[in-house]
């Protein structure tokens, strides 16, 4: 086992399993969204995307409870997580792409690998992710750099080893987008990890609800000294 990773009962994983696709790459960001994250056990996490289910029954082996919202065939994850002997604490649900399945729910972390690259009203879907967060909860997002000819270069001919046919289509996160998380969620925390993959972390707080309320009504000195003492009272 190369990389281990600890569960609450003393056991050991191997993260590159629930990682799943070229660990050598994802891992990393991976491993840091899990240490944001932190201590798991009880919280509600809403994983969008979660697909053959590894990540979602790596969080319920955590302690977490689980709601996984993908528009695949749930097949796959149904036989993982039963697998792993988490089946109380998952909930798999086939969606059409929206919220509607978990409409008036509120979660402590909302996690995707892999999944805001290929969606087109990102704005749209980040308010949507911001509400159904729980005050001070968090976000972790684990996504594909958009990138330029270099990135699809690599992507077509090395990375996917000329199975890359789908560049017309491909979206990807590009750092002008980066402003729509920062407008939604607190203490953004943007890093990219090897040219492709974006590890974006943040959390829902009490500075995040009214920092459009300071930039709409306060101006120059005002600004300067109101900003600092919500951060401090957003710690807190």
């Amino acid at each position: 086992m190369k990389h281990r990773w600890p569960l609450p009962d003393g056991r050991e994983v191997d993260l590159d399993y629930f990682v799943n696709w070229r660990p050598y790459l994802w891992r990393d960001p991976i491993a840091r969204a899990l240490r944001f994250l932190g201590n798991l056990r009880g919280k509600r996490i809403l994983e969008i995307g979660g697909n053959d289910g590894r990540m979602t029954s790596l969080f319920a082996l955590l302690g977490a409870d689980v709601a996984m919202l993908d528009t695949v065939d749930l097949g796959p994850s149904v036989a993982e997580v039963a697998q792993w002997g988490v089946g109380d604490r998952v909930r798999l649900i086939r969606t059409d792409g929206g919220f509607n399945e978990v409409r008036g729910e509120t979660f402590d972390a909302v996690f995707t690998k892999s999944v805001l690259w290929g969606v087109e009203r990102l704005a749209e879907f980040l308010d949507q992710i911001e509400a159904h967060l729980a005050d001070g909860g968090k976000v972790a997002f684990v996504e594909n750099v958009r990138g330029g000819r270099l990135e699809f270069w690599l992507r077509r001919n090395i990375i996917h080893r000329g199975r890359f046919d789908w560049e017309d289509h491909y979206y990807g996160i590009t750092p002008s987008q980066i402003d729509l998380f920062r407008e939604r969620f607190a203490d953004l925390n943007v890093r990219r990890h090897r040219h492709f993959v974006y590890e974006i972390f943040g959390r829902k707080g009490f500075r995040r609800k009214v920092d459009l309320l300071i930039r709409e009504f306060t101006f120059g000195p005002i600004r300067d000294v109101v900003a600092p003492l919500l951060a401090e009272l957003d710690r807190d």
